[in-house]
């Protein structure tokens, strides 16, 4: 009961946080037998909260032992969480609780059973895109759970990609790729590397389900190309705003060209995107931060900002105490990069949850309806999260001004602009036909 009750509102405020969460891939989500999800780790406390409300069946995810504490906190977690704790050697002061047998202990007894856990095999969280180097912890319990059942079951590794556009930012986007299952039939069974040729199946799977890029320098690199021309792709081959699917082909297919590039023409692609990075650069020098500031000011854009405005004002009114003091707090404590997301949305949960009881409280007392209380709760939330959709209009209505104005007052700067625009563009797209010829 608890536990439904609490994953129930952990679904409320993962939907909240993020304007918009898509799945694709939930028909390789098995409803029954022994199965382990696995996952990437960008973001600490959101992603298993992110695989336990999106899959109805019962999950237990395996989570590092310092998060446990006290002897409540660990019986609260092990028992109305379904949580198992894992030591990490390089984390634990208490060399005397190092040991994982337990843990292997109780994840092969719950496959037995037909259970279902969650294993972030990269051990641990860093805001990154992709996958980096996995431990071979998953591929461990599943080989030795059939071994442990005389090969009675069959365990299912499916692969669970987290793509964020970006998970410490409010009102940002989710796009969960489930893929395959992964299955230890697939590797040799004579072979005495049988864990690290399940472990590199994991992976390979994980890669599949992600934006993969490899490394640091590569993402920087995909990162500056996809803010210059991702837009650009979207609009020429007429892909929706809302359409997660196809906007995570495209990313994905900007990264495999980009890799492609530097591999075949390497001094011509690190040229280019140098040429992109001082673009940019002079866009900002200019005010200029969004690509949609060059698109031409639709009229119904400024129909919303008139007529939203009030209900933009409504909300401002309603959330902005617990607004600024989330603000306050969060600008206040130290924390890694890989926690910032979780904190903040754990940290507005409680905050906003404790503002709109005390509303609906305070109202039922004052007007002796509770009803009035109900009905502020419901405009206060659904106000809240319009306006900040209004203000993110309003930010791209004024960058549009922005170069408009840019236009009139300072044109050798905005044809400038405009011209290096369009000949990044060519460069990109000659690119683009080179990959595209290759791979049809």
């Amino acid at each position: 009961m608890i536990y439904s009750l609490i994953k129930y509102l952990l679904k409320v405020t993962i939907y909240s946080y993020f304007r918009r969460v898509s799945i694709l891939g939930q028909e390789y989500i098995p409803t029954q037998g022994p199965v382990i999800f696995v996952a990437n780790h960008p973001s600490a406390l959101i992603d298993p909260l992110v695989v336990i409300t999106g899959i109805k069946r019962r999950i237990n995810p395996i989570a590092a032992a310092e998060f446990f504490g006290g002897k409540i906190k660990t019986w609260i977690l092990k028992n109305k969480f379904h949580m198992i704790p894992v030591y990490r050697p390089d984390l634990t002061k208490d060399l005397s609780k190092t040991s994982n047998t337990d843990m292997f202990t109780h994840c092969h007894q719950l496959l037995l059973n037909q259970g279902a856990l969650l294993i972030f095999p990269e051990g641990t969280s860093e805001t990154d895109k992709g996958i980096r180097n996995l431990k071979t912890g998953a591929a461990r319990i599943a080989l030795d759970a059939e071994r442990l059942s005389e090969n009675k079951i069959k365990v299912q590794i499916i692969p669970i990609g987290l793509n964020y556009s970006n998970s410490h930012q409010f009102r940002s986007d989710l796009f969960i790729k489930v893929g395959p299952p992964i299955l230890t039939e697939n590797i040799d069974s004579d072979s005495d590397n049988q864990v690290y040729d399940l472990t590199y199946l994991i992976k390979t799977g994980l890669i599949d389900t992600l934006l993969h890029t490899g490394s640091k320098e590569l993402n920087n690199l995909t990162n500056s190309i996809e803010n210059f021309y991702q837009n650009y792709l979207e609009e020429s081959m007429e892909i929706k705003k809302n359409d997660a699917f196809r906007h995570f082909e495209i990313q994905k297919k900007v990264i495999e060209a980009t890799v492609y590039s530097l591999t075949n023409n390497k001094d011509k692609a690190v040229k280019v995107s140098n040429r992109i990075k001082k673009h940019l650069d002079r866009n900002k020098s200019e005010g200029i931060y969004l690509s949609d500031a060059f698109k031409k000011l639709a009229f119904s854009e400024v129909l919303e900002l008139i007529f939203g405005f009030p209900v933009y004002l409504l909300g401002c009114i309603l959330n902005l105490l617990p607004f600024l003091l989330v603000k306050k707090i969060f600008e206040n404590i130290q924390i890694k990069e890989a926690f910032r997301g979780s904190v903040a949305m754990i940290i507005g949960l409680l905050i906003f949850l404790f503002w709109y009881i005390s509303v609906v409280i305070i109202s039922t007392l004052i007007t002796k309806m509770s009803i009035i209380g109900i009905l502020i709760f419901i405009v206060g939330y659904l106000s809240g999260l319009y306006a900040i959709s209004w203000s993110k209009l309003f930010f791209i209505f004024s960058q549009k001004l922005s170069v408009y104005r840019m236009k009139k007052l300072n044109s050798k700067a905005y044809h400038e602009i405009r011209t290096e625009q369009n000949n990044l563009l060519e460069a990109l797209n000659e690119f683009r036909t080179v990959y595209d010829l290759k791979n049809n």
